[in-house]
């Protein structure tokens, strides 16, 4: 009996110094152990399943240096649907797409990184960030830089209160190595964008450029969709929908103020020659700003491409079939124009004498410019050299002697003469000394030269940023 007692109390005290060992503490950002008995198994984490939750095994990823599970609790009353769904994911990468993140998700990178001021929470061994919108989106992430990993747990649910969301959490371990990393630059470590004034030819002309900073440099996760425009001597963009009014003093473009707008997916701007602002996009109203206060609004209208008068304009999304707006104070009257030879429209500009139609051709034979009047009669296409396509242009406008377009996706400014004869393309490093750029947009400034922006990484990868020229000889 007393042997037997003894085993016993051998078998308790192994099993009391086990417990005991779980009760250690982690040190700060290790990952846990893998337990061995978990339901799911990756190279970057491991899932202990609860009660209720199944593994979408379709969208399961195990690599090296990602790894990604969807889990999901299932609609009791119809399997169709889920209450909640999870997404667990680690990927080894650069960290640029978590400080876009980072940012999405409403943190400040220079709080979160210097002055660390956000809390975190512990997760499978690692301290993440909790972002919670109250309603149905819960995200657990963080960046572990010594293991160049970001870190995601996503919740999408019908109450974030769900109790099966606690009980995964407590079954996640993230198995990532220290392997000392150290991330590049954040933004405001990063060198800004600069370039030296740059010129080309364009058959007998000489196109050049000149760099215009930003007195405090301008930075984007967003690379496409920014607008520019000009009232004298100020220059108004619009980044990340919002609108900024800048002194261009010739040299350098200074901030004065912001211009609120009552939503923040504003994408297009532009001036008339009474110096009214309009601004549109994302079927917004449309906005008419004057002296920083908006003086018009109008309804029902997707897109606008003003004429610089301010008495028309068209509206336009990607169907070739669009109308002609005519605007009498308050109001306004359409007129349906459709563009036959154009199909899916990506950029629409009028400048005095035309409206300018990018978009893809209706036969098919590639992205173009098609040159119209304001009754819709085709006057000229403009194309690339060999009558082909181009590759999707931002901005064009006639000149003294021809036309002038920038052309974001191939990045080349394009030139041709007054009967539409293709002149030149001049590439975006000799022009402008530029990386990979996107042009963004463009604008006629007073003196005839021609105002444009692009997006551009820096060379250190610290950051995006908006970068604007001047270009002039066209």
């Amino acid at each position: 009996m007393k042997k037997i007692f003894a085993l016993l109390l051998a078998f308790v005290m192994v099993f009391s110094l086990v417990a005991c060992g779980d009760k250690n503490p982690d040190k700060p950002n290790d990952t846990k152990q893998p337990s061995g008995n978990a339901d799911i198994t990756t190279s970057l984490f491991e899932i202990r399943l609860s009660d209720g939750w199944i593994n979408i095994e379709e969208d399961f990823k195990n690599e090296e240096e990602y790894s990604k599970a969807v889990l999901q609790v299932l609609d009791p009353e119809d399997n169709e649907y889920y209450l909640v769904e999870a997404t667990i994911s680690v990927e080894i990468d650069e960290p640029y797409d978590f400080r876009e993140d980072l940012v999405y998700y409403g943190f400040n990178q220079y709080e979160y990184e210097v002055n660390k001021s956000y809390k975190t929470v512990k997760i499978g061994g690692v301290d993440l960030l909790k972002y919670d919108d109250g309603e149905d989106t819960l995200v657990y992430f963080n960046r572990i830089e010594g293991a160049n990993a970001s870190v995601y747990v996503k919740f999408d649910t019908t109450d974030i209160k769900d109790a099966h969301i606690q009980a995964l959490l407590d079954g996640i371990t993230f198995n990532i190595k220290d392997i000392g990393n150290e991330d590049g630059p954040w933004e405001w470590e990063g060198k800004p964008f600069s370039a030296e004034p740059a010129s080309a030819q364009a058959g007998s002309l000489t196109i050049s450029s000149t760099f215009v900073p930003f007195e405090k440099p301008v930075t984007t996760f967003e690379t496409f969709d920014h607008s520019v425009a000009a009232i004298g001597d100020r220059v108004y963009v619009l980044v990340d929908g919002e609108l900024s009014e800048c002194h261009y003093d010739g040299s350098v473009l200074a901030f004065v103020k912001a211009i609120e707008l009552p939503e923040d997916d504003y994408d297009r701007v532009e001036s008339t020659a009474d110096g009214t602002l309009w601004v549109s996009g994302s079927m917004n109203d449309i906005l008419c700003i004057k002296d920083g206060k908006t003086v018009a609004t109008y309804e029902d209208i997707d897109n606008l491409a003003i004429h610089p008068s301010g008495k028309w304009g068209v509206n336009f999304f990607t169907s070739n079939e669009c109308e002609i707006v005519t605007f009498n104070g308050s109001s306004y009257s359409t007129k349906p124009i459709v563009f036959k030879e154009a199909d899916t429209i990506m950029q629409l500009c009028v400048d005095e004498n035309n409206i300018y139609v990018c978009a893809n051709a209706a036969d098919d034979s590639g992205h173009k410019i098609f040159i119209y009047n304001k009754d819709g009669k085709l006057q000229k296409t403009l194309c690339d050299a060999e009558g082909e396509g181009l590759g999707s242009v931002t901005f064009v406008t006639q000149t003294s002697n021809g036309y002038i377009a920038f052309d974001g996706n191939m990045r080349d400014v394009l030139v041709w003469d007054n009967s539409g004869k293709f002149v030149a393309e001049i590439s975006d490093g000799d022009i402008f000394s530029t990386n990979y750029p996107w042009f963004c947009d463009s604008t006629v400034l007073p003196d005839g030269r021609i105002f444009t922006i692009m997006t551009d990484e820096r060379e250190d990868k610290s950051a995006t940023e908006l970068v604007a020229f001047v270009v002039k000889g066209f």
